[in-house]
């Protein structure tokens, strides 16, 4: 068999093969965009329709492009590739405290414990032989994207041990109450509630256990007298927390509402408004999803998710996910699903939330309730000055809450530009707060609203 023979197979094969891959991806992309999300995101896709077409007519051109040539172009192309997943190992690695060998040691000084270096599904795979019922946590977020659903979950699987995600060391798993919050059932269960928390992961209690979280340590505050209710979940936004407001708040007799803001969430609203079902609560005083009545088919819902996600980290890898984020990032994106940076939507986005919090207010008050807006500080903020795009908005959002007559408590001003060592009080000075940062996060806003009220 000729060296020339060998050549011209291993070409056709590659041609073949290369054709059958592109036409392939655009099966995919046509199925993301047309059927997953029923063409409300065709603006998205469509450098994705693009790719998928380009990578056809060149398969079709790989025809008859010289075997020598040919061959070399598809070594460098896979030698490219095999670039990329080092480079995505690599940032896995430095973006996941877990796997930094200086927080193994850290964490065995001050806890005489082993770091937790297990990935999510591993603790699943372990924990599920003790409890089938277990599962990862899932969240409303999850959802924004998908077009065909008839109700939108506002919160996690009911009744059931839940992992969270590990930023200390440990990771952090809580049995979710009677409507899949990160609360002891039998709160719902107390004729009056002191506090109701809405807000994102730093209000669910990310990465730390049920009594650590901000609600926990209020909880102790308070002597576990009326009730405390958090309703946070992982990745909310504005739009998402007034839709918990008007499912929730009108089924228990609430005191106070704290509506606890994080400085990523108008990015998390640039998603929320793509939503028809959580637009349907802007344009609508009237609209509802009955949610409450509806645990069983929320259930059956957010089974299906967990089903998709339980392989997310696997699926994140393949996608070269921390790849194309560092990429756009470069380019002035902040995150790969949103096609414009933040920046650009500032006015618009500002007035948008400024309604979702006017009409916030109005609901509250309607309830015979008190709303309180909490302010958290990002991590970037203490690193490099606050120059991170997402944190511009700082002052405007103080002035827009206080033009509402809203009380504002400001945690980066009471307690993280006052601390010595402000990212200490981050899980290993990254991302979500420590069991620390949300005891004093916890004492701040009880003593402040004490202020506000003039309690004695």
């Amino acid at each position: 068999m000729s060296r020339d023979f060998v050549k011209k197979n291993i070409s056709k094969i590659i041609s073949i093969f290369f054709l059958i891959f592109s036409t392939l991806l655009l099966c995919y992309v046509f199925y993301r965009s047309q059927i997953v999300h029923s063409g409300a995101r065709l603006d998205y896709y469509l450098k994705y329709y693009l790719i998928a077409f380009l990578s056809i007519t060149l398969s079709f051109i790989s025809f008859f492009i010289p075997n020598n040539l040919k061959i070399n172009v598809t070594i460098v192309g896979m030698s490219t590739l095999i670039g990329l997943y080092l480079v995505e190992g690599y940032l896995v690695i430095l973006h996941n405290p877990g796997l930094k060998s200086d927080n193994f040691l850290i964490y065995k000084n001050n806890t005489g414990k082993d770091y937790d270096k297990r990935n999510r599904y591993r603790v699943y795979l372990d924990l599920k032989r003790e409890d089938p019922n277990i599962i990862t946590i899932i969240f409303p977020s999850h959802f924004i994207n998908d077009q065909n659903l008839s109700y939108f979950p506002l919160s996690g699987l009911p009744n059931r041990k839940t992992i969270h995600c590990n930023e200390n060391g440990y990771y952090s798993i809580f049995q979710s109450d009677r409507y899949g919050f990160n609360n002891p059932d039998k709160e719902w269960d107390k004729d009056e509630i002191e506090f109701l928390l809405i807000g994102d992961s730093f209000t669910h209690g990310a990465c730390v256990n049920e009594p650590d979280t901000i609600s926990g340590n209020l909880r102790k505050l308070n002597n576990n007298k009326d009730g405390i209710l958090n309703l946070g979940q992982s990745g909310n936004g504005p739009l998402i927390e007034y839709a918990t407001l008007r499912e929730y708040l009108p089924v228990k007799q609430v005191k106070r509402v704290l509506w606890i803001y994080y400085e990523n969430d108008l990015m998390d609203l640039y998603d929320e408004l793509n939503n028809q079902i959580l637009v349907s609560y802007l344009k609508d005083n009237n609209f509802s999803q009955n949610i409450i009545l509806r645990n069983q088919e929320m259930e059956k819902i957010l089974l299906e998710k967990f089903e998709h996600y339980k392989f997310a980290t696997l699926t994140q890898l393949i996608k070269l996910y921390s790849v194309r984020k560092k990429i756009f990032s470069i380019f002035g994106h902040d995150s790969i699903s949103k096609p414009d940076s933040i920046t650009t939507h500032t006015s618009a986005h500002l007035e948008k939330f400024k309604s979702i919090l006017k009409l916030s207010n109005k609901l509250t008050k309607e309830n015979n309730s008190k709303l309180y807006f909490i302010y958290l500080p990002k991590y970037n903020r203490y690193i490099d000055g606050g120059n991170n795009g997402q944190l511009h908005s700082y002052n405007k959002i103080i002035k827009l809450v206080q033009s509402l007559d809203i009380p504002v408590i400001d945690i980066n001003k009471k307690l993280f530009e006052k601390y010595d060592d402000p990212l200490s009080l981050f899980s290993f000075k990254m991302v979500h707060y420590t069991e620390k940062g949300n005891q004093l996060i916890a004492k701040i806003i009880f003593s402040k609203i004490q202020e506000y009220e003039n309690i004695k």
